[in-house]
């Protein structure tokens, strides 16, 4: 039997190929850069307010967080019935779970910052770009450390089939969104939900993860235990095994690049580049026949 060609996974093996001679050909520029090339790392500057005030603007951001979704729930969903399974998440729900995730976690951002500047109105980036020159110096960081992130995620992933396999943990799960985004749906509805990945989700979350988190870490240890502390938190508020340790590796880099380039800009677009390609590929794979889904 003759086999057929499969187009989206010569555009899955083509695009990662790309991706590989890219992250190679910077990484050896990067090595062989003479010392005049070398460029010190900007840096952050850290956010020394103490564990208390620290602890009233996470729970703040919790608080609101958690009144708002369930004010929300009561209005505009129906109480199940007794007996009954609960809601499953749908594209369109979902978009409206996000939306109250994110815009509330902002809003105490920012709220913090106008009301009690003081505390909460730190400095965040030592050097000013635009977004453009931003977006030009995301572009090889992300290309470079990419293929890491990857390698992590193989590991991570035959560690814990392993595991599964050896009935040290019951099976795991993707996350729920990334089940979504899989098993399609209402057009409009998946439009949200990339936009809102590869738009606001990056944005909110590097101003609460690193912004917040990893420049308050910063101020109470060093640099490296900071961002891996830093990582694991932005891992574990995505509550899956399956990404928890590619996700910190992510949350590492992310810090590492705010650190280098001493402004916030850079770790967004880098955080974009990452969830766009996440669902390109996510596209890409549920369009073909051979790749597994």
């Amino acid at each position: 039997m003759e086999l057929q060609p499969d187009p989206p996974l010569i555009v899955a093996s083509l695009l990662i190929l790309a991706i590989l001679v890219s992250s190679a050909a910077l990484w050896i520029r990067h090595i062989q850069r003479s010392r005049r090339q070398i460029v010190i790392d900007k840096g952050v500057p850290a956010w020394p307010i103490g564990w208390v005030d620290f602890g009233i603007f996470a729970c703040a951001m919790i608080i609101t967080v958690f009144v708002v979704q369930n004010v929300a729930a009561v209005l505009f969903l129906s109480a199940p019935i007794e007996g009954e399974a609960p809601q499953e998440l749908t594209p369109r729900l979902a978009v409206f779970a996000v939306l109250l995730l994110q815009l509330p976690m902002l809003a105490v951002f920012y709220a913090a910052r106008r009301f009690y500047p003081g505390h909460y109105a730190g400095q965040l980036n030592n050097a000013e770009l635009t977004v453009g020159v931003a977006f030009r110096q995301a572009v090889p960081l992300f290309l470079m450390c990419l293929p890491l992130i990857w390698i992590a995620s193989l590991i991570w992933t035959h560690l814990l089939t392993a595991l599964e396999a050896a009935g040290a943990i019951d099976a795991f799960e993707p996350q729920a969104l990334i089940t979504l985004f899989q098993d399609g749906g209402d057009p409009i509805a998946i439009s949200l939900l990339v936009a809102l990945a590869i738009l606001l989700a990056p944005i909110v979350e590097e101003i609460v993860f690193r912004g917040c988190v990893y420049r308050f870490l910063k101020s109470q240890t060093t640099l490296l235990p900071a961002q891996i502390l830093s990582g694991c938190v932005f891992s574990f508020m995505h509550w899956n095994l399956m990404s928890f340790v590619p996700l910190v590796i992510v949350g590492v880099f992310l810090a590492r690049v705010y650190e280098k380039s001493g402004n916030l800009m850079v770790a967004i677009w880098f955080h974009a580049f990452f969830n766009a390609f996440s669902l390109l590929m996510l596209f890409i794979t549920g369009l073909s026949e051979a790749i597994p889904q």
